[in-house]
């Protein structure tokens, strides 16, 4: 490839990344659409928001941490009535050190919990006192915990599935780079709308620095996204991929940027969602299979989101050497 032909295509300098340093490594963003960047210069407390953290935390892992929380907490609780004494919470004196440390347990679960079910209580006024803060305590955690809860479930998400892979695919009489997305719940999106961008690696004033160019996809804008949605970028002459071997990509760092923004009628807003495809994820010579199909009363169409990256072998046809 000549280098020369494809910085004639106009490069952008928008979008926010390294341009002209070449200080910036690795690929922009993760699969899952995270910024692929790690920040330093102050302290970890300060470069973490627990309320995005968790917000944006695996459903496995916020229950795993949540469940975590309540155990440790209540543990910690238990070891304070514990140490001033299990009997003035109304525990028998007569029991063991590990009993009285499990009543003591057990009743720090039903004082944070605000359940009381009365057969323990405090009766002197340390143990009421330790009672109260945590009880306050309870009060402000648990209204946290619903908050979170609530943002983890209203939060308006696209739910898009993307092939893992993009693929170099005969189309009409070249070849096109196509990728696909699905959408994976019972959401009802309209107004979709993919903007992509590529990136590669140039050498200039000797150092490896990016460059950034338009991706133009054959149809960017769709109505309603009820099916899958191959995404067509067309390999012409004015496409920045044009006269690009196989082992161009690899060479220059190609990463194909994605951004799909939709209107779902459900959360009444926009959602969006973001992912890239980089060297060794876009296969040459391939073309994606059919992934609906009618069901059988031909009522209704049965879209199989388990292939969404299956694919076979296709012969591409020759393309001018830049």
């Amino acid at each position: 490839m000549n280098i020369d032909s494809l910085l004639r295509h106009k490069s952008i300098n928008n979008t926010g990344f390294d341009n002209a340093t070449g200080n910036s490594s690795g690929r922009l963003f993760t699969k899952s659409g995270q910024s692929n960047v790690i920040r330093t210069g102050i302290r970890f407390i300060d470069r973490i928001s627990l309320f995005h953290t968790l917000i944006n935390m695996r459903l496995s892992h916020f229950i795993l941490f949540a469940v975590s929380a309540f155990l440790v907490v209540n543990l910690l609780f238990a070891w304070a009535y514990y140490g001033i004494g299990a009997v003035q919470i109304g525990v028998a004196q007569e029991a063991s050190a590990w009993e009285q440390y499990f009543e003591c347990f057990f009743f720090s679960t039903q004082a944070i919990t605000t359940v009381g079910y009365g057969g323990l209580h405090p009766n002197t006024l340390m143990a009421n006192a330790v009672a109260t803060i945590e009880a306050v305590f309870g009060w402000m955690t648990f209204a946290v915990l619903t908050g979170l809860i609530y943002g983890r479930f209203a939060r308006p998400r696209a739910y898009l599935l993307f092939s893992t892979h993009a693929l170099i695919s005969p189309y009409k009489e070249g070849r096109a780079l196509i990728f696909r997305m699905a959408p994976y719940k019972n959401t009802s999106l309209t107004d979709a709308e993919v903007l992509m961008n590529l990136t590669i690696k140039v050498n200039e004033n000797g150092k490896k620095v990016s460059k950034f160019f338009q991706v133009k996809p054959e149809m960017s804008k769709v109505s309603s996204l009820s099916l899958n949605w191959n995404i067509v970028h067309y390999i012409n002459e004015e496409s920045p991929f044009y006269g690009m071997t196989e082992s161009d990509f690899a060479e220059r760092e190609v990463e194909l940027l994605v951004f799909v923004k939709a209107f779902d009628e459900h959360f009444s807003n926009i959602v969006q969602q973001r992912t890239s495809y980089t060297a060794d994820e876009i296969v040459h010579g391939a073309k994606f299979n059919l992934m609906f199909r009618q069901s059988e009363d031909k009522k209704s169409t049965i879209l199989e989101l388990d292939k969404i990256d299956a694919h076979e072998s296709a012969v591409l046809p020759p393309q001018a050497i830049m």
